[in-house]
């Protein structure tokens, strides 16, 4: 596998409640990257995500999965998340390592409590956030009415990047409003044909596209004086003006995806590749020094454990987060939460839920994982000899209920 940059990194987590089809869509990005063959579902228990028995047995997510697609030259982290409140950690860990998230949400029940509770943490750790209208082929698909919920819940930085010409078993075509194309598949899903908008759609399509402008220009001065002398800006200005936007929140756009019927998730992740935020861009983490770490390939090795499992045959799995420096395999790291320890990553892997890739190095903002560490725990940071770098940034609730004293 090829060695992948900072600024070719992308780190995204998958939300929403529980039901809204993370899984099926993660499953469906899988595909359209050509990292599985065959599309697996929820109810044939065989999905990349949810792979451990308990999850098979239940038919939802119960840990946090996580997995990579290298896309358009970039390399896109993404960490599938249980959408029970019940196993919401899962969901604050994720976004706490990753830089952006898409918000699943069922377009047959709209913005659940689950929606808003998952928004809440985003907001609370400043994370660009986009969302994902999904099951628009469902039988009680209402599109028009979860725009509004969402505008109501959200607010006016919702922008609409794309719309369906119909909802419910129907559902078969798009008009992408920033490309200003209509997108539409046949009953099998997958590759799309892309037409021009037909006339009878193309006031409520420029109407749309002059939202999603303005909302662009906004974010830069540039943009905006542009906007105002031209009145329209090229796809390049608008993708740039929309990346400025979700770094400081003040855009939510919206995609239309079928994840059962493989329908718009490729464009989805287009988007993902081509505007989504880099590593390199986001706002640097504090270490617990208060000192604002980089993620700079060349700095001093730091590694930030945020999973931990137990496989049968391989033992403990734990992940990390590479947060400065290059991690290489068969280096030798002190935990430094555990009595300055030393531990050897014999071996460094990409993962995919639990297909295991072996890496030879990874840089600072990719997601990697290591078997068989001594003693090493979630939460811990290990350290090339001489860096004194901390990490203790992942903060979770109280708990509901505790046993009495």
């Amino acid at each position: 596998m090829k060695v992948y940059q900072s600024h070719e990194i992308k780190n995204i987590a998958l939300l929403g409640s529980k039901g809204s089809g993370k899984t099926t869509l993660a499953e469906a990005m899988l595909y359209e990257c050509g990292v599985i063959k065959r599309r697996g579902t929820v109810e044939g228990k065989n999905t990349v995500s949810d792979y451990f028995p308990v999850e098979k047995e239940y038919g939802y997510s119960v840990f946090s999965t996580v997995f990579y697609a290298e896309f358009l030259g970039k390399k896109l982290n993404v960490i599938d998340c249980p959408g029970a409140d019940d196993f919401v950690g899962s969901a604050i860990t994720a976004l706490n390592v990753t830089d952006t998230g898409v918000i699943v949400i069922d377009s047959q029940y709209g913005v659940e409590v689950g929606t808003q509770n998952i928004f809440r943490t985003a907001e609370n750790l400043n994370k660009p956030i986009l969302f994902a209208m999904n099951q628009l082929d469902g039988e009680k698909a209402d599109y028009d009415n979860v725009i509004n919920q969402m505008h109501e819940t959200f607010g006016n930085r919702i922008v609409q990047v794309q719309y369906p010409l119909s909802c419910g078993p129907s559902f078969n075509a798009m008009i992408d409003v920033l490309l200003m194309k209509m997108y539409s598949w046949s009953p099998e899903g997958g590759t799309p044909t892309i037409s021009e908008i037909p006339e009878s759609e193309m006031e409520k399509a420029r109407e749309l596209n002059q939202k999603l402008v303005e909302a662009a220009a906004e974010n830069d001065e540039t943009l905006m004086e542009k906007f105002f002398e031209q009145g329209s800006l090229t796809e390049d200005e608008m993708r740039e003006g929309i990346r400025k936007g979700l770094i400081t929140r003040s855009i939510y756009p919206v995609f239309c995806v079928s994840a059962l019927r493989d329908m718009g998730v490729r464009r989805m992740m287009e988007f993902l590749g081509n505007v989504v935020p880099f590593v390199s861009e986001m706002p640097k983490p504090e270490n617990t020094a208060g000192e604002k770490i980089a993620p700079d390939a060349n700095g001093p090795t730091s590694i930030y454990c945020f999973k931990t499992t137990v496989e049968p045959h391989i033992g403990e799995v734990s992940y990390f987060k590479v947060m400065s420096g290059t991690v290489h395999q068969g280096d030798d790291l002190i935990n430094v939460d555990r009595g300055d320890g030393r531990e050897r990553l014999a071996q460094l892997f990409c993962v995919c839920g639990q297909i295991r890739t072996p890496v030879e190095e990874l840089v600072a903002g990719d997601i990697g994982a290591s078997v068989k560490l001594k003693d090493v725990r979630t939460g811990n940071t290990l350290n090339t000899k001489g860096c004194d770098y901390h990490f203790d940034f992942i903060k979770y609730p109280a708990p509901k209920y505790q046993r009495a004293i």
